[in-house]
């Protein structure tokens, strides 16, 4: 086979492309703008179709797969555009100079050795490049989905998140399903934020610690909803609380109650129950005047039977400016479950839950006090931490019971692995990340939680409160050392009792008062 293109401009025969003087060559693809566009559309589709099939084979959906295809159609686009824009322009070269672009004296024949060597060369050359990139950027994408990318690689600095949620009951759920979701709008999001955050962490500008919540957060119907089904009725569920006494014994307090979680409208609960506020057919409304929304100032609640009531806190009620300047919050899950996957407990909860368990030995005296004091103190650095709760804990048994640490050595050792274990997985220094500067609005006791609607200062144009009774959302069946049998009203419950010194708890008591989660309850 041979392809021979002869042309003399100046002489009697007519160069390619030129024929009866002015009458263009029908082969105006014969231009390098033209054949790189060719190029570029062959790559972008192929490119496409492997992808699909690589995506097909792997058997489960990528979230970010649909930017490559928006990728890759860029490449068609681009590709077909060129086509007529490289003839268009060969029109006007053509006339112009009077040759084509592309000169007439390439011979390709088939026939030669060299040539099919030559052929085979670009095309393998030309495969291979295609399957890299190809192969690649897939490749690629997969990775930037994995947990150890979010964590480790390009998100270092998050170290304190991803130590949490390794912890979390959603340690199995991807990082990519909660903050970035399926479809290419959301991946674009994510990293044009995270072009924000490479620089940040190379300047070192971020704060410490991270604040939260973060503001663009897939919506919780978007994520949550996926697997958590809110018109799904739950009724009652039990729950036993474990604290231990600040005493010399360490003594076992126990709280055995039902949790009210209720859930869409049902005979025995009526819709009531801690899900009220997510039933679908009612509306709750908020404004905070903070960022990290602990300070609600305004309430409004839309029934389904159309009646609407506001709240308002009566103390310090909203002015004008603030009305219109503060956003105002449609409430949904985050609100309540606002640390699913990023907890981090305070020492005081950590260590009852060591005690519970065994990790820590209850018959080290004193050794709930003194383990909360030592994850409470300050502390520069996790290897100086590290260090100081080991050092305070063994002098304090050394000095204050020297036959025990002699005779029980074992216990003490133990005791101090565990307490460091619970600060490396729950305190951060070097990003000021701990419980205190992470609310968790899931119950009432060492944060606000619910108490930052259920209160008595917000009130509604008639005086009445959010707040109605603690039997409301839960029903206390048994409290003490033991919990076994309990026989209560199921309408009224128990009147919570307070481990220490057993005195009656007015409703209206906000636990925060006193309790901040860390040692100074005992200072």
């Amino acid at each position: 086979m041979s392809v021979e293109s002869h042309g003399n401009p100046t002489g009697g025969s007519s160069p390619p492309g030129i024929k009866n003087g002015n009458q263009l060559h029908p082969l105006l693809l014969l231009n390098w703008i033209s054949l790189t566009g060719i190029f570029l559309a062959g790559i972008g589709l192929g490119a496409a179709l492997l992808t699909l099939l690589l995506d097909l084979l792997s058997g489960r959906s990528q979230a970010y797969t649909g930017l490559l295809y928006l990728v890759y159609f860029a490449f068609i686009v681009m590709g077909v555009a060129a086509v007529p824009a490289g003839m268009l322009r060969e029109v006007k070269n053509r006339k112009v100079k009077g040759k084509p672009s592309i000169s007439g004296d390439l011979i390709i024949d088939f026939r030669k050795p060299a040539h099919r060597r030559t052929l085979l060369v670009v095309l393998g050359s030309g495969l291979f490049i295609f399957l890299l990139l190809t192969v690649g950027s897939y490749q690629t994408f997969q990775a930037t989905e994995t947990n150890d990318f979010c964590g480790n690689l390009c998100h270092s600095v998050m170290h304190p998140e991803y130590t949490t949620y390794n912890y979390s009951s959603h340690a199995r759920v991807d990082c990519v399903e909660c903050h970035i979701g399926h479809g290419a709008d959301w991946y674009v999001r994510s990293k044009l934020s995270g072009i924000r955050q490479i620089f940040a962490v190379m300047t070192k500008s971020y704060p410490k610690p991270i604040p939260t919540p973060i503001v663009n957060l897939r919506p919780a119907r978007e994520t949550c909803e996926q697997c958590h089904w809110p018109k799904k009725f739950i009724g009652y569920k039990e729950s036993v609380r474990s604290y231990y006494r600040s005493d010399e014994e360490n003594s076992p307090y126990r709280i055995r109650m039902l949790m009210k979680i209720g859930g869409e409208e049902h005979s025995l609960m009526k819709g009531s129950g801690i899900h009220y506020h997510m039933l679908l057919a009612s509306k709750v409304e908020y404004i905070a005047r903070d960022q990290e929304r602990q300070e609600i100032a305004w309430v409004r609640i839309a029934h389904d039977d159309g009646v609407v009531v506001e709240y308002e806190d009566s103390d310090n009620p909203l002015t004008e400016g603030e009305r219109n300047s503060l956003p105002k919050r449609v409430m949904d899950c985050m609100d309540c479950h606002n640390r699913p996957s990023h907890q981090f407990p305070t020492p005081m909860s950590l260590v009852n839950r060591a005690l519970d368990v065994g990790t820590i030995s209850r018959k080290l005296p004193y050794i709930k006090v003194q383990a909360v004091r030592a994850l409470t103190e300050e502390y520069d650095t996790t290897q100086a931490a590290v260090e100081g709760i080991g050092q305070a804990l063994l002098s304090y048994y050394r000095k204050n019971y020297p036959k025990l640490t002699a005779d029980r050595p074992a216990e003490v050792h133990g005791a101090i692995e565990e307490v460091r274990k619970i600060y490396q997985r729950s305190i951060f220094p070097e990003m000021n990340a701990k419980w205190s500067n992470y609310p968790d609005n899931i119950g009432h006791r060492d944060w606000l939680g619910c108490f930052r609607c259920h209160n008595d200062r917000l009130n509604s144009a008639e005086g009445k409160s959010i707040f109605t009774t603690c039997s409301r959302c839960h029903l206390i069946l048994a409290q003490g050392e033991n919990v076994e049998k309990a026989t209560v009203d199921f309408d009224e419950g128990l009147a919570f009792l307070h481990p220490e010194g057993g005195d009656v708890i007015e409703e209206f008591t906000e636990c925060v008062d006193c309790h901040t989660g860390g040692s100074e309850l005992y200072d």
